[in-house]
This record gives C-alpha cells, structure tokens and sequence, in this order.
C-alpha cells in the first residue's frame, strides 16, 4: 500500500535548483478508512493533517535555525580569527 511523506531538503546551488540535499524525511501516519467514524470524518482528517502540519513546520524551523547559525557563526570565525600564541611559549 503506498504511503505519503514531506522531505525537508535544501538547495545547495541556486543555479542547479533540481539538486537536493536531503535534511529530514517526515512520515505521515497511515490512514485506516476503519478508524473513521463516517459523521466525524472529515475533523479527524484535518487534525491529522494540522498535526502532521506542525510537525513539518517544526524540522523545517530546525533546519532553517540550524543553518542560520553555521552561517553566523562562520562569518564571525572569518571577522575574528582565533590568535595563536606566539612560537616558542607554552
């Protein structure tokens, strides 16, 4: 039976867009026509989906801080290197 799931991926190279690097794979939870009460159906659905939603949303913010901060942080490293005592002590 075929099942869905979100990729979280990241672009790399803005003048090759269709290569990705591949962050976090979200597998969204099966769904059991048995376990749906006909006159509910539809709210179950949509909390399902509100839930995998946010799920989504929470890796994809991860990522994103994730990145922010390699990138602040290597900016920094490149304004203030580290110094290096000179040679012969220590």
């Amino acid at each position: 039976m075929a099942r869905l799931c979100v990729l979280v991926c990241r672009v790399d190279d803005e003048e090759k867009p269709d290569e990705l690097t591949a962050l976090s794979r979200i597998d969204l939870p099966p769904v059991d026509p048995q376990e749906l009460a006909p006159p509910t159906a539809l709210d179950q659905l949509e909390g399902r989906a509100v839930h995998s939603g946010q799920e989504v949303i929470r890796r994809l913010l991860r990522h994103q801080w994730e990145a922010l901060d390699q990138e602040l942080t290597a900016a920094a490293q490149r304004l203030s290197p580290p110094e290096h005592p000179p040679a012969g002590r220590g």
